[in-house]
């Protein structure tokens, strides 16, 4: 991601030009704009073991002011907003919280022309700690291809900037709810400084001439792959590993690399008491078809481990498989599964002679990049559904429903100063075996709007004659009324009279008595 792209476009222009010649052109886009006004976490602290940038404090919060402003003019009126922070590098390494932001949804007849409000806002630092943990160590690596080994890269405390962004949403009616935001750029935002600690063990003493303790050394390691092909397109490998240092509780960090260079996301582990970690880790591999005389060809390949934190490279593992169709086409990560959510109205109920939708079905959908299960939640203010269990892989794809019954015994009457519903608002999570969130979609706004109900048309014959429709019950009746069949033209005209005052003929037909 670019880092001069950290806001999107929320809205085309789209206001027809009959509109615009009728309004002037200030009244046609919204202005709406979001900053960071005051940011009180100046400072992050990093910790190091002598190998690896690994904790941040479970306590550390980042905290800011953000003010938003949405202005609609003249013409429009603001249905909701929200505001929530993000972290960017230079780089373009971006994270955001919109579950840790704050933000409104106005009822009809309260909704503003215009919002100008500061928020204080909070963030946690077991959101944030992976992403400030990756740009330290980022540093590390970088120390590393510059020849600097572990003593020298955490002998001394090292810094980089982070910008603190304000995100915004909003949503607006009317002719004025067109607007463009464009992308501020990196150096415009105020920047949290985060200190990449020293190891504290370099300033220990020891008996030796050197600085520090030891460092712990990775002294085996070594990995075996699992292979699971078939008819289908299934074609993935598991990465059995095992590292052992000559310390307990050694965090060690690496990475998959392949035949081609391709290398995997930066795995960390803990070797514990017992000085060894075991790991496991799934990855898709590139299905290579079939030749040209209709022969599956064989996916074979190599992959070995490449340490991050301390220097150090495992033996290659070979595999070879007959996956016949359909691998996603590269070395990809266990990731948690993408999420998409619609909104459907389903049932009419009658309020105040408009038919209003009876209830709201949500619909999530998730799609498999990687082994995961745990539970799938829907849930917004005012609104839980009960959790669905999930159990996914990679390419699949699951659907999960659930019913929001809308209240309707409080609606006021009908106005003509905005359209007649309620606002709703529904998010998304979905969570691991541990019940630890590793997917969410951002709370979702839905309108359900009531609509007068439509009445029959009289019916209108070829010939130009209206039939007066029967009054209701008439069927039941052994008499049924008259049906008066008006006949539009003139009767011939009489002596003497004007064509004006020609009286119009009124024909009769009565339905015969029933026997």
């Amino acid at each position: 991601m670019s880092p001069h792209s950290f806001f999107r476009s929320l809205r085309l222009m789209s206001a027809s030009a009959a509109l615009a010649a009728l309004l002037p052109a200030s009244a046609l886009a919204d202005s709406v704009d979001a900053e960071v006004v005051n940011l009180v976490s100046k400072q992050i602290i990093v910790e190091s073991n002598g190998s690896s940038y690994h904790r941040v404090s479970h306590l550390a919060n980042l905290v800011a002011d953000a003010r938003i402003r949405v202005d609609t003019g003249s013409v429009g009126r603001v249905l909701s907003w929200k505001l929530w922070l993000g972290l960017s590098n230079r780089d373009g390494a971006h994270i955001d919280f919109p579950t840790f932001g704050k933000g409104k949804s106005y009822d009809a007849f309260q909704r503003p022309r215009r919002v100008d409000r500061t928020e204080r806002l909070i963030v946690p630092s077991t959101m944030w700690k992976s992403f400030v943990l990756a740009r330290c160590n980022e540093l590390a690596d970088d120390l590393r291809a510059q020849g600097l080994g572990n003593t020298a890269i955490f002998g001394q405390d090292r810094s980089l900037e982070l910008a603190v962004i304000a995100h915004f949403d909003a949503d607006t009616n009317g002719a004025g709810s067109n607007y463009f935001v464009e992308a501020k750029p990196w150096e415009s935002h105020p920047k949290t400084e985060v200190i990449c600690k020293k190891w504290p063990g370099a300033s220990i003493p020891q008996a030796s001439n050197s600085l520090g303790v030891t460092p712990a050394k990775v002294v085996n390691k070594g990995l075996s792959i699992y292979e699971q092909y078939g008819i289908g397109g299934l074609c993935k490998i598991r990465l059995d590993g095992w590292i052992t240092t000559d310390q307990k509780n050694t965090e060690v960090s690496f990475r998959y690399r392949n035949q081609e260079g391709k290398t995997s996301k930066v795995w960390s582990v803990n070797t514990g008491e017992n000085k060894t970690a075991t790991f496991s880790h799934w990855y898709t591999i590139n299905d290579n078809g079939f030749s040209e005389s209709g022969i599956a060809l064989a996916e074979t390949g190599f992959v070995r481990m490449v340490g991050v934190s301390h220097d150090f490279k495992s033996a290659w593992a070979e595999y070879t498989m007959e996956c016949v169709e359909g691998g996603p086409g590269a070395l990809t990560a266990n990731e948690p599964p993408k999420l998409t959510m619609q909104i459907v109205e389903q049932g009419k109920v009658e309020v105040h002679g408009y038919l209003c939708p009876e209830r709201l079905k949500l619909v999530g959908l998730l799609e498999g990049r990687g082994n995961f299960s745990g539970k799938v939640v829907f849930f917004g203010p005012g609104y839980l559904a009960p959790p669905h269990d999930y159990s996914i892989t990679h390419g699949q794809k699951l659907i999960f429903g659930a019913d929001a019954t809308l209240d309707w015994s409080e609606t006021p009457p009908p106005s003509p100063h905005g359209p007649m519903g309620q606002h709703r608002g529904f998010r998304l999570n979905v969570t691991n075996a541990n019940d630890k969130v590793v997917a969410s979609l951002p709370l979702r706004h839905h309108f359900a709007q009531c609509r007068p109900a439509r009445l029959n048309p009289v019916v209108v014959p070829k010939d130009g004659l209206t039939v007066e429709p029967r009054p209701a019950g008439a069927a039941g009746s052994r008499k049924a009324p008259a049906a008066i069949i008006r006949v539009p033209q003139a009767a011939p005209p009489q002596p003497g009279r004007p064509e004006s005052l020609q009286p119009t003929i009124r024909l009769k037909q009565f339905q015969k008595k029933a026997d």
